[in-house]
């Protein structure tokens, strides 16, 4: 999957998971990253610009990825601002918690720890259906 320019919003509240992030990405192209260590900051973050992509952890404090994937989709659907791809980082990734990921707007699961070859499959996947969903609705 080759990837372009892009700019990526990171939920972590981990500071060696934060770092193993930054050098993953980094690894994958031209990718401009921005860490932020909760779910109110990523919200705050998403306030204020758009992105590409966003990498969510779910357990979070003051506000976990759920809460603040859901509050996302909430605004999105407000605002009439394009739907952004968000992954589902976590260590809790059994049947069951993915479904619940997913019912909760999240668009895919990659489970901790990170692997690079599953991170960079399920942001191609992602990337490439926003792609084609811009497509149909232009």
């Amino acid at each position: 999957v080759a990837l372009g320019a892009l700019s990526v919003l990171v939920a972590e509240d981990n500071p060696t998971n934060q770092l193993v992030l930054r050098h993953l990405l980094a690894a994958l192209g031209e990718i401009r990253v921005t860490i932020v260590d909760d779910g109110v900051a990523a919200l705050a973050a998403f306030e204020r610009e758009s992105w590409d992509l966003v990498l969510m952890d779910i357990n979070m404090p003051i506000l976990d990825g759920v809460a603040a994937t859901r509050e996302i989709r909430r605004r999105e659907a407000d605002t009439g601002r394009t739907r952004t791809p968000i992954l589902a980082l976590t260590a809790n990734a059994m049947a069951h918690q993915v479904e619940d990921y997913l019912a909760a707007g999240l668009d895919e699961v990659v489970a901790k720890p990170v692997d690079a070859g599953a991170l960079l499959a399920a942001m191609g996947r992602v990337l490439s259906e926003a792609e084609a969903g811009d497509r149909q609705v232009a």
